[in-house]
This record gives C-alpha cells, sequence and structure tokens, in this order.
C-alpha cells in the first residue's frame, strides 16, 4: 500500500475540534482510516509535538485517546529517523530558514525513504522541491 507522510498540522486539527483547520483535516484522517488515501506515516517527532499540543490544549486524556487510537489503527505507521535521515535533517534545518526543526527531519525523512507526499496545511515545506504537499482528502496515487 502506498504511504504519504502526515504533519502535526493534520493530526492535531483533525483532533482538537476547536482548531481553525479541524473540519479540513478531518476528511484526511478519515481516508486514511478508510484506506481512500495512501497509508499514513507519522515521525515520532511528529506525534510528540501533536500529542504536547492536545495535551495543552485539550487535556491528557484526550491526549493519551488520540495516541492510543494512532497506535491502535493498522492504517497509522510511527517511525523514527535513521542515523543518516537525522543528519540530512540537521543540514536541512541549517539550510532552510523557514523550517522548524521538526519539518526539516520530516523533509529528511521523506527524501531518504523516497516518499514525496506530505498532508500538511503549513506551507513552509514549500520551500523544499521534492516534497509535495496536500492540504485536502486527495489520493495522489490514485488517477481519476
Amino acid at each position: 500500500m502506498p504511504r504519504a507522510l502526515v504533519d502535526t498540522t493534520v493530526l492535531f486539527a483533525a483532533a482538537y475540534r476547536r482548531d481553525n483547520a479541524h473540519e479540513d483535516a478531518l476528511p484526511i484522517l478519515r481516508g486514511i482510516d478508510t484506506g481512500d488515501l495512501p497509508e499514513a506515516v507519522v515521525l515520532d517527532y511528529v506525534l510528540a509535538e501533536t500529542l504536547n499540543g492536545l495535551t495543552t490544549h485539550a487535556g491528557h486524556d484526550a491526549a493519551t485517546d488520540f495516541l492510543d487510537r494512532i497506535e491502535e489503527n493498522t492504517c497509522f505507521h510511527i517511525d523514527s529517523l535513521t542515523k543518516d535521515a537525522f543528519a540530512t535533517g540537521k543540514a536541512l534545518f541549517r539550510q532552510y530558514e523557514r523550517f522548524s526543526f521538526v519539518d526539516a527531519c520530516i523533509v529528511a525523512y521523506m527524501q531518504t525513504e523516497g516518499l514525496g507526499y506530505l498532508y500538511a496545511f503549513d506551507d513552509d515545506f514549500d520551500a523544499a522541491s521534492d516534497v509535495y504537499r496536500l492540504d485536502t482528502a486527495t489520493n495522489p496515487y490514485r488517477s481519476d
């Protein structure tokens, strides 16, 4: 099954009803869950950012509930950077002023794993020419 990465902006918005992008994020996570969209790769850094944000804004119970849902769902894959990808992430962080460190690590993971698609509302990713950012529930692998 094809895969795409998912950024914190999408995960947090889907989980936190008060987020301005909540209604845009829900169809993305639902599409991943139903198999209409590629399976999701969630970097451990992204998961940490999402859980920290949920804990701050929605409380510990909401964060642990979200963690349980992600871990139990076979369409979501939590992964970590290899040593080489981490080195690439540090280099990208130094190169792109627009990237947070986590953004740089996401791009590094995509480059080292050969994945091109990322669900994200953060347009800072547009600085990387080899990242195809998706901000709607679009399946980039399906030709209709």
